[in-house]
C-alpha cells in the first residue's frame, strides 16, 4: 500500500512537473518539432509567495524568466532545475510577490520637464518631523540656489502634527534653497529665499504664505523652460526610480496638462524641447525601466486633432513605449457640452475621424452630465467605424451609472477611476464598477490632482479610509477586495497599455515585470497597506530596482 501511495505521488509529481517545463520547451522546438538546445533563465526567482494573478488568482512558490518574460512557475525544487551556470537565482526568504502595478492615468512624462529630482513627494509621510527630514535630504542633494517645491497629492492634516509648515520651519531646513509648498487644505507657503526671489518683502509676508497670484509668480523662475534634453530625462529617469520602489512598472500617460507653463491656462506643453524628447531619449537608449502608453494632448478641437494627427502613427512602438493617439480632452471644457449642440457635433465629428483612421484614444469625465455626452459621442462613432479592438479609454468618471457603465463595457472600452480624493475623503463608486462587468483599470490622475504611489489607490478603494482622520474615504458599499484590486491595477490593465494578453500577470509567455514586497499585501493591516513598497522591481525580465534586502 505504501508503494503503492509512493508511486502515485511520484506520478503527480512528474505531470505537475513536465507542465512547469512544457513552456520551456515548447520554445526549443525546432524544425520538425525536434528538441533543440533551450538555454537558461537568466533569472530564478524561489522560496516567494508569488501572486501570479491568472484567472483563478494562483500562488506560485518559484518562477524563472528568460529574454524579458516568464517562462517557467512552479515549485522551489522544479524551478531550480531549470538554473544552470549563469543563472541568478534570488531567494525571496518567504516575501510575497506581485505582478508590477500600472497606472491607468498618470501624467508621469512631465516628471521630465517638471523636474522631478527638485520636487519633494509627501504622498506617504504621515509625522511632520519625517517630512521636514525629507526636506533636509533633498536640499543636501541638490546645490544652493535651486528650487524645491511640493505640489499636491497630499493633505496637511495627514500629519501627527498637522498643517502646512511654517517659514521658519522650510528655512531651517532648506537655508540655501528657494522653496514653496502646496498642499490640500492650506495656503502656498513660502521660505525666505523663495521670498527675495520674487520681490516679496516682509512686511506682508512675515508668515511666508502667498497668494494664488504670487504662487503663479514663481513659474518663470523654476528654469524649466531651460533644461536640455539630458537635463530632462535625468529627472524622469529619478521619477521612474521613485515608481519602481513604489511598485510602479508600468502607466498610461494622459500626456501635457502642464502646469507650469508659461502662457497659463490650458497651453500645451508638449512643444520645442519640453514634451516627449526626454522619454523618447530614455527609450532609444535602452533605459527606460518602466513601460509607458503614451497620448498626445489636444485642446483645440477638430481642427486641432487634425492637425496634431497628420504625422502620427497610432498604436506605433513596443511594449516598452507605444504611442496611443489624442487625449486627454479634444476640446476645452468638453464637460459642459450639451447634446444638440454645435460642439457636440464637433466632438462626435473627432471620434468618428478617429474611429474611421483606427485611432487610440481616450477622453477624461468627471460628472454624470459628462458622461452621458461623451459616451452617446462614442457611440455615434462606432455606428460609423467599430472601436471595440482600438482600446478607447474613460477616464476618471466620479459617478458613472450601472448604465453608463454597461454602455462603456459594450465598447469594450476601458474605465479608468482615480483616488484624488484619497486626500480629503469621498467616494467613488468602486463596486458598482467592478461589479458592472466593463475592463476596470485603476488611475490616479497624478502627478498633483491625487497621490501617485500605486499602493496608496489599492488602499483607498479597499480600506475605506482618507487622508483625513476621521474623515471617510470610500463608503462601505462601493469598497472592493484587496484581490479586486490587485487584478484592477494589474492584468486588467494590460489592455490599457495596448498589451493585453501579455501584461500584468506573472504566468509563462506574459512579461517578467514583478515586485517583492515590503510587506505582505495580502495580510497587512489597512493602516500600512498605503506603505508597502518593493524591495526588489523586475522590468522586462531585468532587475531595475533593488534595496539591498534581498
Amino acid at each position: 500500500m505504501t508503494i503503492h501511495r509512493s508511486l502515485a505521488y511520484f506520478i503527480v509529481a512528474t505531470v505537475y512537473c513536465l507542465g512547469a517545463y512544457q513552456s520551456v520547451f515548447a520554445q526549443g522546438m525546432g524544425n520538425g518539432g525536434q528538441p533543440e538546445f533551450i538555454a537558461p533563465p537568466d533569472i530564478v526567482l524561489v522560496n516567494g509567495k508569488i501572486a501570479t494573478v491568472d484567472d483563478f488568482n494562483s500562488f506560485v512558490q518559484a518562477v524563472a524568466i528568460r529574454d524579458g518574460d516568464i517562462i517557467a512557475t512552479g515549485f522551489n525544487g522544479q524551478m531550480r532545475g531549470l538554473a544552470m551556470q549563469g543563472t541568478q537565482v534570488i531567494d525571496l526568504q518567504g516575501r510575497t510577490v506581485l505582478p508590477g502595478l500600472i497606472d491607468g492615468t498618470l501624467h508621469g512624462v512631465r516628471n521630465g520637464y517638471h523636474c522631478f529630482t527638485q520636487h519633494v513627494r509627501l504622498d506617504t509621510i504621515f509625522s511632520r518631523q519625517d517630512a521636514l527630514d525629507a526636506y533636509a535630504v533633498k536640499a543636501t542633494a541638490l546645490d544652493p540656489g535651486v528650487w524645491i517645491f511640493t505640489r499636491s497629492g497630499w493633505n496637511v492634516a495627514q500629519l501627527d502634527v498637522p498643517g502646512i509648515f511654517t517659514r521658519a520651519e522650510l528655512d531651517e531646513v532648506m537655508p540655501d534653497n528657494p522653496a514653496f509648498v502646496i498642499g490640500t487644505g492650506a495656503p502656498t507657503q513660502a521660505n525666505t529665499l523663495a521670498l527675495q526671489a520674487l520681490g516679496l518683502d516682509d512686511a506682508g509676508h512675515a508668515d511666508g504664505v502667498l497668494t494664488n497670484s504670487e504662487r503663479n509668480m514663481i513659474n518663470p523662475l523654476l528654469g524649466f523652460t531651460e533644461r536640455s534634453i539630458d537635463e530632462q530625462a535625468a529627472c524622469l529617469r529619478d521619477f521612474i526610480r521613485a515608481g519602481n520602489r513604489a511598485g510602479l512598472t508600468a502607466w498610461g500617460d494622459p500626456g501635457g496638462n502642464d502646469v507650469f507653463a508659461p502662457a497659463g491656462g490650458l497651453a500645451v506643453a508638449l512643444i520645442d524641447n519640453h514634451g516627449f524628447q526626454a522619454v523618447n531619449h530614455l527609450w532609444t537608449e535602452g533605459e527606460l525601466n518602466a513601460r509607458i502608453h503614451l497620448h498626445m494632448t489636444s485642446f483645440g478641437g477638430l481642427a486641432t486633432v487634425l492637425e496634431d494627427t497628420r504625422h502620427a502613427v497610432s498604436r506605433f512602438g513596443d511594449d516598452m513605449l507605444r504611442m496611443g493617439g489624442p487625449g486627454e480632452e479634444v476640446i476645452a471644457g468638453s464637460g459642459n457640452i450639451m447634446i444638440g449642440t454645435p460642439r457636440f457635433d464637433e466632438l462626435v465629428a473627432i471620434n468618428t475621424y478617429l474611429a474611421e483612421n483606427r485611432w487610440n484614444f481616450e477622453h477624461h469625465s468627471t460628472p454624470p452630465s459628462s458622461n452621458e455626452v461623451i459616451v452617446l459621442g462614442w457611440e455615434m462613432a462606432n455606428m460609423v467605424a467599430s472601436i471595440a479592438d482600438l482600446g478607447w479609454n474613460f477616464l476618471h468618471p466620479n459617478d458613472p451609472s450601472e448604465g453608463i457603465l454597461a454602455r462603456l463595457g459594450a465598447l469594450n472600452a476601458n474605465v479608468v477611476p482615480t483616488d484624488s480624493q484619497a486626500v480629503s475623503g469621498g467616494s467613488h463608486p468602486y463596486r458598482r464598477m467592478i461589479d458592472s462587468g466593463a475592463n476596470i483599470c485603476l488611475g490616479t490622475d497624478a502627478m498633483y490632482a491625487g497621490p501617485w504611489p500605486p499602493f496608496v489607490n489599492l488602499w483607498f478603494t479597499t480600506s475605506g479610509d482618507s487622508y483625513v482622520p476621521g474623515v471617510p474615504g470610500v463608503e462601505p458599499s462601493q469598497l472592493i477586495t484587496r484581490e479586486e484590486a490587485l487584478r484592477a491595477a494589474t492584468v486588467n490593465c494590460g489592455r490599457v497599455m495596448g498589451q493585453e494578453g501579455r501584461l500584468g500577470s506573472l504566468r509563462p509567455g506574459w512579461h517578467a515585470d514583478l515586485i517583492v514586497l515590503s510587506d505582505d499585501y495580502f495580510t497587512v493591516p489597512d493602516s500600512k497597506l498605503r506603505e508597502i513598497t518593493s524591495v526588489l522591481t523586475i522590468v522586462n525580465g531585468s532587475i531595475v530596482y533593488a534595496d539591498g534586502t534581498l
